[in-house]
């Protein structure tokens, strides 16, 4: 096979020209990947928000895990979580997910690793939907399930055991949460719908197993959803592995893929310069 590319390399002028302009390409999104991760502002998108959604533009200050610990830490008003708090820390990092997102799927485009937005497709669509969490925080929006797996692994960080939450309803489709374990029992969280949390603290945050014994709980919980919506999506869910955030293997090709999108066009390069390396020795 290297004998063929050789040969034709030799033949084909064009072959060499189309080669070039390749690696000028790629070199061109390599230098606009890095433009976009020196400079973030490059890379914002404008909000279109729902009006009763929470949401706090400033937030977008919180554009790592790190950052996103350290303004709960501050909220809390210290790094170590006493253990008579850790409900308070827990409702603090949920409170902050909610006006740091809106909601709406966050998916890898041109400038933040292409190499996913361009396989995806090929391999499985959803693998360009974000799920490691520093390049979430990129982004002013989030789904259901990136915010989960933002709380999770922050809670994660703080020493806390988590494990996700889904929800799928033949008819009206998929949610995703999590749960947190403190005082020795789980408790229930969803940043994304936005319930009535104070509600939810009242009732010392029952986990979905409680709530779904106590239906009218659920209700109560979501006074902003038609009643028989919430009975429908809240009661078939699915506890997933504790201590797990989910997507590891999206998030596995993610950073792979992370990795080429700064490095593909060195690849390329090398295999240019070692056919046409051969190809002149040949002719020589």
């Amino acid at each position: 096979m290297i004998n063929g590319l050789t040969e034709l390399w030799k033949k084909s002028k064009i072959v060499r020209i189309i080669t070039v302009l390749i690696i000028s390409l790629f070199f061109q999104i390599f230098l606009f990947e890095i433009t976009v991760l020196l400079f973030p502002k490059f890379n914002e998108q404008p909000p279109s928000i729902v009006s009763e959604e929470n949401f706090d533009p400033g937030l977008a200050r919180l554009n790592s895990v790190s950052t996103f610990i350290d303004f709960c830490d501050s909220l809390y008003g210290s790094e170590k979580i006493a253990s008579a708090d850790s409900g308070v820390y827990a409702n603090i990092v949920s409170y902050v997910l909610r006006y740091r997102f809106f909601h709406g799927y966050t998916w890898y485009h041109l400038g933040h690793n292409y190499v996913a937005k361009i396989l995806a497709p090929v391999v499985h669509r959803n693998l360009s939907a974000i799920v490691i969490p520093d390049d979430i925080l990129k982004y002013p929006k989030a789904a259901c399930s990136q915010q989960s797996i933002i709380g999770m692994k922050i809670l994660m960080e703080k020493g806390y055991l988590v494990r996700p939450i889904g929800f799928n309803d033949p008819v009206i489709g998929g949610h995703f949460c999590y749960e947190v374990k403190y005082e020795n029992t789980w408790h229930f969280y969803d940043p994304n719908r936005e319930p009535d949390e104070q509600y939810l603290n009242s009732l010392n945050r029952p986990g979905i197993v409680e709530l779904n014994k106590n239906p009218h709980f659920l209700i109560k919980a979501y006074p902003k959803d038609n009643p028989q919506y919430v009975m429908d999506l809240y009661t078939h869910y699915k506890i997933g592995k504790e201590g797990k955030l989910p997507g590891g293997n999206a998030r596995l090709f993610q950073q792979a893929t992370q990795i080429l999108s700064y490095t593909l066009w060195i690849f390329i390069a090398l295999v240019y310069f070692y056919i046409d390396n051969r190809a002149t020795s040949k002719k020589k």
